[in-house]
Parts: C-alpha cells; sequence; structure tokens
C-alpha cells in the first residue's frame, strides 16, 4: 500500500509517498511517548496559545491549503476554504475555553471531600478519512493536543498531500516534536500501533467497515474509541414549511462536496400536500448547479474523489431504478470528466432499493412523500444509521415531539444539518457512537479522575 496524490479532475499523480518500516513506527511511537511525558505538563494556558497560533497560520495561509484539498479530493475551491476557515474556528474554539473546560470540579458526595479533574490519556491515534482532509483531522487534535495528549495521524491513502500540510502546519506553529506526527503505514501497521500500550485512544471518522474492524482491533486491547460512521439522513419538509428556504438549503445539504459527505442529507420526505410544488423547487435549483474544473470559484459541483466512487453510485442507481424508482434530473456520468456524476433526484424510490438502505456517497437523491406523523417517524427511523436529521416546519410543538421522536444523534430544525464546534457531534446505531466537538469531545480524550480526601 502507497499514498498517491491523483488530481480527480485531471486524473495526474502529483506524488507517491511510501510507507515507512515496522521499525520506524516503533520509534515514532516510542519518541511520542516521551514528548507525552513533557507535553502533559505544559501549562494549560500555553497549550492554548499554541492552538491559537495554528488557528492564525490556517487562515493566513487557507488559499494553499485549499488549493491542496481541491487537487487531492476535488472538492470545489471555494468549499475547500470555508473547510480550513472552519478548522482554524474549531481551534479558537478549544483554545477560548479548554481552562473551563479542564478545570478541576467540585463534587458533592458521602466520600469525604471530593473534586473531579481531567488528566491527559496518553497518545490519541487519529484514522481520517479523504472527503473533509483538514476539519475531520483537527476536530479530533485540537481538544486531544489541548488536554495534554500527542496525537498519531493515519490519513487516507488518497490525501498524503493534505497530512504532510497539516503536520508542517501544527510544526511551524510551535508544538513541540512528536506531539503530532503523520504515518504513511498499511493496514496491519494500523492493528500494530493499536496493540502498543502508549496508545490510549482511537478516534476513527469513516466507514463503516474500517469502524468494524478498528473497533475489533480496539477491543482486543481494551482501548477507548471514538467511531464517526455513515448516514443516511433524512431532511423532512412538512406543509407548514417555508419551501424557498427548505429548498435552499437542502441543496447545500444534499450537494455540496459533491454529495460525499456522513451527514448529507441523503432521504428527502415531503408532507404529500407541499410534494409537487417542493420537488419542482428542489430541480430547478438542482438542474442549475453548475459543474466543472474544482478550481474555478464559482463551480460547485467537482468530481467524485475516484472512478471506482462514481462506479458505486451508478450501479446503486441502476439497481434502484430497476425495481422501479424514476429519474427526475440527472441520472448520468457527467459529460466534464471520467470522475463526474450528474446531480441527481429519484422519485417513485422502492423503501426496499438501495438509495432508501444504503449510504449513498455522491449526488444522487432519492424523494419520498408522507401523510401522517406516525408514518413519517416509521420511515425516518427504519434505517441502520442514525446521524443527524433536518426539519422544515414552523410549529415548536412538533419541533418538541420530533426531538424526541427521531433517532439520531444530531436534530437541525429550519437548516441543513452540519457539525459545529461548540455543539457534540456523532451519531447512534451503526452511526457509531462517542462524541466530537464541545466540551463533550474533549472529555473522549482525558482521564476523568475522582479524587477523595477524608
Amino acid at each position: 500500500m502507497s499514498y498517491k496524490s491523483i488530481n480527480p479532475y485531471t486524473g495526474r499523480e502529483r506524488k507517491t509517498y511510501g510507507n515507512i518500516s515496522n521499525s520506524e513506527l516503533d520509534e515514532i511511537v516510542f519518541e511520542s511517548s516521551r514528548a507525552f511525558l513533557s507535553w502533559r505538563k505544559t501549562p494549560l494556558y500555553k497549550r492554548q496559545d499554541l492552538l491559537n497560533k495554528l488557528a492564525d497560520l490556517l487562515e493566513i495561509e487557507k488559499e494553499f491549503h485549499a488549493a491542496t484539498i481541491t487537487a487531492e479530493m476535488g472538492k470545489p475551491v471555494s468549499q475547500a476554504l470555508a473547510e480550513v476557515e472552519k478548522s482554524a474556528l474549531a481551534c479558537r474554539y478549544y483554545a477560548e475555553r479548554a481552562d473551563e473546560f479542564l478545570a478541576p470540579r467540585k463534587h458533592s458526595s458521602s466520600s469525604g471531600s471530593s473534586h473531579i479533574r481531567f488528566d491527559p490519556q496518553g497518545i490519541v491515534f487519529a484514522v481520517m478519512p479523504w472527503n473533509f482532509p483538514y476539519w475531520q483531522v483537527i476536530r479530533c487534535m485540537a481538544p486531544a493536543l489541548v488536554s495534554g495528549n500527542c496525537v498519531l495521524l493515519k490519513h487516507a491513502s488518497n490525501v498524503p498531500e493534505c497530512a504532510v500540510n497539516i503536520e508542517n502546519v501544527v510544526t511551524k506553529a510551535g508544538f513541540p516534536v512528536n506531539v503530532f506526527r503523520n504515518l504513511f503505514i498499511d493496514h496491519s501497521q494500523v492493528e500494530k500501533l493499536i496493540e502498543s500500550d502508549y496508545v490510549r485512544s482511537v478516534s476513527l471518522t469513516g466507514s463503516n467497515v474500517a469502524g468494524e474492524k478498528i473497533a475489533a482491533a480496539a477491543g482486543r486491547n481494551i482501548t477507548k474509541q471514538v467511531l464517526e460512521l455513515g448516514g443516511n439522513d433524512a431532511f423532512i419538509v412538512f406543509n407548514d414549511a417555508d419551501l424557498e428556504k427548505a429548498a435552499e438549503n437542502l441543496v447545500m445539504g444534499r450537494f455540496q462536496n459533491t454529495g460525499q459527505s456522513c451527514i448529507a442529507a441523503k432521504r428527502l420526505f415531503v408532507h404529500e400536500q407541499v410534494y409537487p410544488a417542493f420537488l419542482g423547487l428542489v430541480t430547478g435549483r438542482v438542474k442549475a448547479l453548475k459543474a466543472g474544473n474544482p478550481a474555478d470559484k464559482d463551480v460547485f459541483i467537482g468530481p467524485m474523489v475516484n472512478e471506482k466512487a462514481v462506479d458505486e453510485i451508478e450501479a446503486q442507481l441502476k439497481k434502484t431504478l430497476e425495481m422501479g424508482g424514476e429519474v427526475v434530473t440527472g441520472g448520468k456520468r457527467g459529460k466534464e470528466g471520467a470522475c463526474f456524476f450528474e446531480p441527481t433526484i429519484v422519485v417513485n424510490t422502492p423503501w426496499d432499493s438501495p438509495l432508501a438502505r444504503e449510504e449513498v456517497f455522491g449526488p444522487v437523491l432519492p424523494v419520498f412523500s408522507f401523510k401522517d406523523y406516525e408514518e413519517l417517524i416509521c420511515r425516518v427511523n427504519d434505517s441502520r444509521f442514525g446521524l443527524a436529521c433536518s426539519v422544515f416546519t414552523a410549529d415548536n410543538k412538533l419541533m418538541e415531539k420530533l426531538s424526541g421522536d427521531i433517532d439520531a444523534g444530531t436534530i437541525v430544525f429550519n437548516s441543513f444539518a452540519k457539525s459545529d464546534p461548540g455543539l457534540p457531534f456523532g451519531g447512534v446505531k451503526d452511526s457509531g457512537y462517542g462524541r466530537e466537538l464541545s466540551e463533550y469531545g474533549i472529555m473522549e480524550f482525558v482521564n476523568i479522575k475522582t479524587v477523595s480526601v477524608f
């Protein structure tokens, strides 16, 4: 296994990186464990200052970092810029709030005078995906580092330059050597690393297949895990919704990053009274999306990550159409290049079809109508996934009811679902467990230690 940077728009190979050896891996892990001993003792305010410096550099160099994202995985550059800016925002969030989150807390008990302290664990092993190559790393790295841990990164094999850039900018910000390291390692070395006594936590964002393998390896070694996996998120439009606003948010929520997002709106449910009108609004907006060179700032739809991804989504669509689904717009490979697929809307989608049951990682949207509340809840929750849900309605009582009835880690009303540094993010069921971001996210990377004095 090698790490290859291939531009999905041009098809040209940019650079190849070879794997490190097992002996090199052992040396890095040992040096990281040594760095931890001093890093954990570094005053918190100094760790916070370094995070602020990292945020400064990401903002100053955002054009450079965004261009690498676009070149390696095809994200339109305007969206890549937003990703880098959001990554800087996460750094600032933890730089500003870590002292509050990590401060010891008095705790009433029958065990004398008690308090809770929050100590770093050791090495956090981050296994990260290609679709948000900076944001996914930063949202794990920022809380882990500021709380006194070291981080070892195994990034996706198709975004090695992003991984190198992240390591370089962390070093440039002034973090000590070996506190954060990028690793070019293969799958067998991943298991070897999880077996290390120095690795105390594993944080994975990725596919369910990857999640099963990482969870099994970590479980054998009683290593803590945070898993953010797949999604098949619902987007619900009630008959009292602002349809124009809902259509605008749906298109962004489904088709940004060319639909390659765990938290994308992947199943649209529309009340039957507004179904025709809303379908027309959405179809018009989807047809107007500009596809092309992702380096152009006015392009919204770029290439998918590779031709294999196009093959997979084409197969899911083909099977669904054979079962009775009908294409409203799109449905074919894009003329812009081998890795393009047209933004697609499908109606009359069979409930047992791939588009309804599986995670669809690309620009295809199945549409369903509903009549009553019970039917809707049954359909929305009838999924092995439970990452997020978006709902458009003006009814506050309905919002409260839905908040309890929908089985997901996040519910957003009158906007599309997206992660925010100040809010916990994660899923239920096959979408994973544990939480990232916010105070809850930093708690995943510390030892919550009880201290009692009698």
